[in-house]
Formats: structure tokens, C-alpha cells, sequence
């Protein structure tokens, strides 16, 4: 297995997050080799510093480094990139998948960026009208995936009915969920909610043979009343960002109450492992990256925050879509599939 990895992607600390990412996702999975695509000398510089340090020099004869000079920062117009960055590392690390020369690819990248050059140059599977974000949420005992989360802010009914039928192949194969429960995000329950997009898609969805379930609200998600959540970009990605920042608000209340409480604190060490079970469960590094359904090869985006530790997570969700082979799945349930 070999996994092509946007060593200059993410908002701080690069490369030196993506190469400990990439050396700690070597340790854990054999037969694993990933090049790292960027600025040669300076990556070769900082894996030498970074493997030492972390005492993981032994896995760095399964790195290999493909230059890339351009960086894409988090703010350029995909469009721009396209044009002007086609020796960036989010270009040529792609144009590597698209020569079969790595099974997938992973970025902290920009996401537009990494989306515009992913359709350009490896385009989607048969059936599939445009690729989809799709991110998994944790739930009250389990978790979900919800799509699209950023890369269809606008979504015609028969585009939301392609999502449902992305996400259960996705929440089957790499969740492991039998006979996955899909359902339409919407202002309400009843059939008769949401804007002219939901309510036709509604109809649509009900002559499906996916296990729909019908309409549920933004309050119902974490309590995974449905394993595959449909909605537009705009919508999903809105609220991706809001459960993270409740996820920090309610883990920042725990620490002050605690600090407020004196008395709080030494009831600490009992209660230690319940609030490391609550902050595993709620944080993202631990569900890796985003991965873009219904591409041709495949494509992981990951938050521009990610530490090593996501990274490395992407990658193993990188790994688990190329071994499951996912987006050839998706093709063909689209192919029995009229919308």
C-alpha cells in the first residue's frame, strides 16, 4: 500500500506534523509506504529532525519524498491554484494517484484547492454527477457520517438522492453498518418540512431501496437516530464547525467548573478515566480526515488544524477506502440507480 501524503498542508507546525503523521501511520500498519510531497530539502531536513525525536528512524527507509516547490496557502481561490500552482504539492501529489503510481492521497491542505485539482485531474466515478465531503460524527453510543459537508453548497434533489446512496456504501463498508439508516436533515419530521430541495428529495428517496427513515432535525443527530445524515454543503459544513466549537465549549466548562470547585479537584483522580472516554469520543484527530466519495482514486481532506495524530488517522481511512474499494462500490449501486 502506498499513500501520498501533502507534506506542506495544515495551518501550523508543517511539515513536521504530516512526517510524524506519515512515520507514525508506518509504525502501525505493515506493508505501509508513503511519499511525502513538497520542498525536498526542506523535508529532508525535518524528517531527519522529527524521526530522531521521536525515536522513529527506523521506518524513514519507507518514506520517500517527491519535490514540489509551490505551496497553496488556506486562503487562495482554487480557481488561481488551478492556474498558477500546478507544481504545488496539492497538484502533484494528485497527479501521482491519477499515474496509479500511489493508492490515495491525503492533505490539511486547502480544501477547495484539493477539490478543484481533484476533479481536474482525476475526475468522479461512472454515475456519480459530483463528489461529495463526507465526515464522521461521533453519536451518543456509535457515530454517523454526514454529507455533504463543503463541497456542494447547492445540491439539486436527484444530487441529495447520489449522497444517500454514497453515504450508505460508505457507512457499510468502511462503519461496518448493516442496512445503514439514512435520513434527509430538515426544519422537522414531517414529510411536509424543509425547503422545495428537501421536500423533493423526500419523495425521491422514498422510492429508494435504501433504508429511509424520513426527515430528522439538527438536535437528533447526536443522539444517532440515523447512521448516513443528508444534507447540502452549506448546511453540513455549518454544522461541522458548530459541533466542534461545542465540543471545545463544553470540554473548556469541565476544566473551569473543576478549577471553581476546589473541593471538585479531588474527586479528580476517580473521575479521570469517564472525562479521557468524553475527550476521546468528541475529538476530531480521532476520525482522521474527510473523505471525498465518488472520485475515481482516492482523496482524504483533513481539518487545517490536524495534529500527527489525525494525520496518521486520515491516512488509516485512506487505507480502509483503497481496501474496502469504495468508490468503485458507489459506481456500481449508481449504475441500478435512475434519479
Amino acid at each position: 500500500m502506498k499513500i501520498v501524503v501533502d507534506a506542506m498542508g495544515g495551518e501550523k507546525d508543517i511539515p513536521d506534523i504530516n512526517i510524524e503523521g506519515a512515520l507514525r501511520a508506518i509504525k502501525e500498519v505493515e506493508d505501509l509506504n508513503i511519499i511525502l510531497v513538497g520542498p525536498k530539502k526542506v523535508i529532508e531536513e525535518r524528517i531527519d529532525v522529527v524521526s530522531k525525536k521521536l525515536f522513529l528512524k527506523k521506518y524513514i527507509d519507507r518514506l520517500t519524498i517527491i519535490n514540489a516547490d509551490e505551496i497553496v496557502s488556506m486562503e487562495e481561490q482554487p480557481s488561481k491554484a488551478i492556474r498558477t500552482k500546478q507544481n504545488s504539492s496539492i497538484a502533484v501529489g494528485i497527479k501521482l494517484i491519477e499515474n496509479n503510481l500511489a493508492d490515495g492521497f491525503v492533505s490539511a491542505g486547502n480544501s477547495g484547492v484539493v477539490m478543484a485539482f481533484a476533479l481536474t485531474q482525476i475526475g468522479t466515478v461512472r454515475n456519480v454527477s459530483r463528489p461529495a465531503i463526507a465526515t464522521v460524527l461521533p453519536t451518543l453510543n456509535s457515530s454517523c457520517i454526514v454529507l455533504d459537508v463543503g463541497a456542494n453548497v447547492d445540491c439539486e434533489p436527484s444530487q441529495l438522492v447520489e449522497l444517500a446512496y454514497m453515504g450508505s456504501v460508505y457507512a457499510e463498508y468502511v462503519l461496518n453498518k448493516k442496512e445503514p439508516k439514512v435520513a434527509l436533515l430538515s426544519i422537522g419530521v414531517e414529510e411536509t418540512k424543509g425547503n422545495q430541495q428537501v421536500l423533493e428529495a423526500y419523495k425521491m428517496l422514498k422510492r429508494t431501496k435504501l433504508n429511509f427513515i424520513g426527515n430528522i432535525e439538527g438536535k437528533d443527530i447526536p443522539f444517532g437516530i440515523a447512521d448516513v445524515i443528508i444534507t447540502d454543503g452549506f448546511v453540513g459544513n455549518i454544522i461541522l464547525k458548530f459541533g466542534e466549537g461545542i465540543s471545545e465549549m463544553l470540554l473548556t466548562l469541565i476544566k473551569q467548573a473543576l478549577k471553581n470547585h476546589p473541593f471538585a479537584m479531588l474527586s479528580l483522580p476517580f473521575v479521570w478515566n469517564a472525562i479521557r472516554d468524553i475527550r476521546k469520543k468528541v475529538d476530531f484527530t480521532e476520525y482522521g480526515g474527510a473523505p471525498l466519495l465518488g472520485l475515481e482514486k482516492v482523496c482524504i481532506i483533513c481539518h487545517g488544524r490536524s495534529n500527527a495524530k489525525a494525520i496518521k488517522n486520515a491516512i488509516k481511512v485512506a487505507i480502509q477506502m483503497v481496501e474496502k474499494n469504495v468508490n468503485q462500490i458507489i459506481s456500481q449501486y449508481m449504475e441500478k440507480v435512475v434519479v
